[in-house]
């Protein structure tokens, strides 16, 4: 399955490169524009999309690279990081809500009983490293997370701080998506694989430390 989603993704980046050639887009100034000419619902409407998008499974990366094509690097980060946050608490709400049988016929058993070992151990920082390189899918361990021993206020902070460095570089990503073969894009992307590498290392010490795989 993830080797589908990796291939689609890689298949959606060659389309858009290929479409940014062929056809006249509009400029990130004429975009920005019209997100300006919708006043406060435009910003409004976007966090609410994250926020339900979070929990409905939807791509993050997705949404993270629209937030700094939209919006600009900063405020769209902003955006992007409040919206994928309060989508994670609801998802935990709901995991909650659901119970632990429901959840685990859904993760599985050897995935949950992971993950309620380090967040028994490592709380902050176990979601830390979920937000940078999810040891399950992102929008899954929301509510996975939501039947383990960790509290709240620590998955809604680790959560939050987490997000913070593939989130600023996805909408850097996004502020130049329609000049990809910008140094600042190249550098985004590069930052991106950094950020993915430190992810899988982090990942596998605290996986290891727990006793088990994911």
């Amino acid at each position: 399955m993830r080797d589908v989603r990796a291939i689609a993704l890689g298949a959606l980046v060659v389309a858009l490169v290929v479409v940014s050639f062929v056809v006249d887009l509009p400029g990130v100034d004429e975009i920005r524009s019209w997100i300006r000419g919708a006043g406060a619902w435009a910003p409004a409407a976007f966090l609410l999309l994250c926020a339900g998008g979070t929990a409905a499974f939807f791509p993050k990366p997705v949404l993270a690279t629209a937030s700094g094509l939209l919006f600009g690097v900063l405020p769209g980060a902003a955006l992007a990081i409040a919206g994928f946050t309060a989508g994670a608490l609801i998802s935990f709400v709901i995991g909650r809500l659901l119970g632990r049988e429901a959840v685990a016929r859904w993760l599985g058993g050897s995935r949950l009983r992971t993950l309620d070992v380090v967040f028994a151990k490592n709380g902050l920082a176990a979601t830390l490293v979920l937000r940078l390189l999810p040891v399950i899918p992102f929008a899954a361990s929301n509510y996975g997370a939501g039947v383990t021993a960790v509290r709240p206020v620590l998955f809604a902070l680790g959560t939050a701080l987490g997000l913070v460095p593939t989130t600023l570089v996805a909408a850097l990503l996004g502020d130049a998506v329609l000049d990809l073969g910008s140094p600042r894009s190249i550098a985004a992307l590069a930052a991106w694989l950094v950020l993915g590498a430190a992810g899988v290392l982090w990942g596998r010490n605290l996986l290891r430390r727990a006793g088990g795989t994911a």
